[in-house]
């Protein structure tokens, strides 16, 4: 028994050394800024991953551990799968009880274990880690925080136990808690800050690819929410906002969205750099390494540890393949666009390769290094933003050149085509000329045939056979020259008035009335002119106005005549009204005679009616003259108006 209490005594004398060794650290004279806890620490790997808590209070266990780390940001250990132990001896000399804050600043760690002693001599042991839920943490926070009091003038031991999938980075701080607050209140609206203006490019970007329909704006938005996403894996934020309850994914996250990120990046530089047209070969390269960052994507979510380095070197290769390619189109193919994606993605790329370098331990853990994502992912959305801008600025001179030698072309031909059009409307106009000449010309040899041309037959044959005596011979010549007159003013431009083309048939007739004693009442009335009246047409009415009269000069023994017109809804009217001695309508029209058939026939053949009214007191002839003239109306041969045979 005495041999067994010596052996005890020895045992803790020499765990009391161990511990003794270890350098404390008084919390008592901790300020406002947080103290690194890494020369601090003792340490102990674990690689079996089999040690307990209470193997690390076995004296020949505690003995292992190494201290006398030289002060740094942070313990790192690059790519192990060994677990490390680390000891902290704490005290406090002041006669207050103290509360402090101790923060892990490395949110990927997949396991962490805080052990704390209590009153009684146990611990409490607290399990965290990015691959359990977020409800774990004694603290709620991106980072692992852990709440630890001392009573006063007392010392503790206490102990962390870390693993991971991922680099072994432990960046430990111990805070004062207002110091703590306001650390990380600053801290939250950084972060804010950052997804705040991701957030903003990316809709921005999103907006643009809806009203322009350029996928590269697509293509940016997704690289862009594909960054944000992988930087709010490695940053806790998706932890504890997005996936809080996951573990596995949240063990694989950064990776996923890491391989993602760079899928996009390179179909991003092909299209905003048009690598398919102007470096083809290095074109089919770029999709050969989309595939790998694919494959790398699905290869992480089955061993998340066996890919790490795998997948952190050819992140590197990527960088450098995307950096190579951006030069090439900037020096070589001058490129202008090119330079500010070399510059925009020389920044990004920066940033990632501290963070790269830090990870695998050439490199110190410290704020620049541990904020690189960020850092260069901030740069990176504000210069790239300069890049599609001027891209966009690009697109839109050329296309207004694009238009203005569109337009050019287009006047020259439409310039071309207005001369073949005025040369062929011309051409048109010639043959229309033409046509209507042959036309005028047959209508009026027609009209001299049948108007004329019927009274001098039919006087010729009368004289031949010596019939008439010289006066009657000049009142058929006078007859003549009427009808010859007629088809002349036939052809006088009326522009569809029909009041103008009575007056010229009344500056005709008028001086015949006047020498025949018979007084003319011109009554007439302004009346809307008629589309359809043309050369043919009008002479068919002057053809019937001048038979009434003839008629009335040698039948009616009247001393007046009467001229009016009138309108109504549908028609013109034109009335002609005498005080003779008037005639049987109905017989005259049986009779054969061709004055009241000839008016007949040419008001039937524009479309018009015509009727009379005849007693003892005289006679009315009413013209009626449609606004709308029926097409397709037969023609009219042209009577003697004159002598009759």
């Amino acid at each position: 028994m005495r041999f067994i209490f010596l052996l005890l005594c020895a045992l803790l004398l020499l765990s009391g050394r161990a511990v003794a060794a270890d350098k404390v650290l008084d919390v008592a004279q901790l300020g406002r800024n947080a103290v690194s806890l890494t020369e601090y620490f003792t340490v102990l790997e674990d690689p079996g991953l089999a040690l307990t808590l209470a193997d690390m209070q076995r004296p020949e266990i505690a003995s292992r551990f190494a201290g006398g780390q030289a002060p740094a940001p942070a313990l790192s250990y690059g790519f192990k799968r060994s677990a490390y132990w680390l000891r902290l001896t704490l005290r406090n000399a002041s006669g207050q009880p103290a509360l402090r804050m101790m923060e892990v600043g490395y949110p990927i760690l997949s396991d962490i274990q805080f052990h704390r002693p209590m009153a009684d001599g146990t611990y409490e042991s607290l399990v965290t880690g990015v691959a359990t839920p977020f409800s774990t943490r004694p603290y709620p926070s991106r980072s692992f925080v852990f709440p630890v009091a001392l009573p006063a003038h007392s010392q503790q031991v206490v102990y962390l136990r870390v693993q991971s999938v991922s680099a072994m980075l432990v960046p430990a701080l111990l805070w004062e808690p207002q110091s703590f607050h306001a650390h990380e209140r600053d801290d939250y609206a950084t972060q804010a800050w950052y997804f705040g203006m991701a957030s903003a490019l990316i809709l921005f970007n999103l907006l643009l690819f809806v009203a322009l329909r350029d996928v590269v704006y697509l293509l940016y938005s997704v690289f862009a929410t594909c960054t944000a996403l992988a930087i709010s894996a490695s940053n806790g934020w998706g932890k504890e906002f997005i996936w809080p309850e996951t573990t596995l994914w949240s063990n694989i996250a950064i990776s996923v969205f890491g391989s993602l990120t760079l899928a996009a990046l390179l179909l991003f530089t092909r299209r905003m750099l048009n690598t398919r047209e102007v470096i083809p070969r290095v074109d089919r390269l770029i999709k050969v390494f989309v595939v790998l960052q694919l494959l790398f994507a699905v290869g992480v979510a089955i061993s998340p540890q066996g890919f790490a380095v795998p997948g952190t070197v050819l992140i590197s290769v990527t960088a450098v393949l995307i950096l190579s390619v951006g030069v090439f189109c900037a020096v070589w193919r001058r490129q202008r666009i090119a330079v500010f994606f070399v510059a925009a993605f020389s920044v990004w790329i920066l940033g990632t390769t501290v963070v790269g370098l830090k990870t695998l331990t050439l490199l110190p853990a410290n704020t620049l290094t541990m904020n690189g994502y960020q850092i260069g992912s901030a740069l990176e959305m504000l210069l790239l933003a300069f890049a599609l801008a001027y891209r966009f600025n690009m697109i839109r001179r050329q296309a207004t050149e694009d238009v203005r030698q569109a337009n050019e072309g287009l006047a020259q031909r439409l310039q071309a085509r207005e001369a073949e059009l005025t040369a062929s409307h011309q051409r048109l106009r010639e043959i229309e000329h033409r046509q209507t000449l042959s036309q005028e010309r047959q209508r009026l040899m027609q009209d001299m045939h049948d108007g004329m041309g019927s009274s001098l037959n039919s006087a010729l044959r009368v004289v031949e056979r010596g019939q008439l005596n010289e006066a009657e011979v000049a009142q058929v010549l006078k007859g003549c020259i009427d009808d010859l007159k007629l088809a002349i003013d036939s052809m006088e431009p009326v522009e569809s008035d029909v009041l103008l083309l009575l007056a010229t048939l009344r500056f005709r007739l008028e001086p015949r009335l006047e020498s025949t004693g018979i007084a003319l009442r011109w009554e007439v009335q302004n009346i809307p002119p008629l589309d359809w009246l043309d050369p043919r047409n009008s002479l068919h009415i002057l053809r019937i106005v001048q038979e009434a009269f003839t008629n009335i000069i040698k039948h009616a023994n009247a001393t007046e005549v009467r001229v009016a017109t009138a309108a109504d809804a549908d028609a013109v009217t034109v009335s002609i009204s005498d005080n003779g001695s008037g005639f049987d309508v109905e017989r005259a029209l049986k009779s054969g005679g061709k004055g009241l058939a000839n008016q007949l026939r040419r008001a039937q053949a524009i479309g018009a009616e015509i009727t009379w009214a005849s007693s003892g007191c005289g006679t009315r002839l009413t013209l009626r003259l449609p606004f709308v003239r029926q097409v397709g109306l037969p023609e009219t041969k042209e009577y003697d108006s004159g002598v009759q045979a």
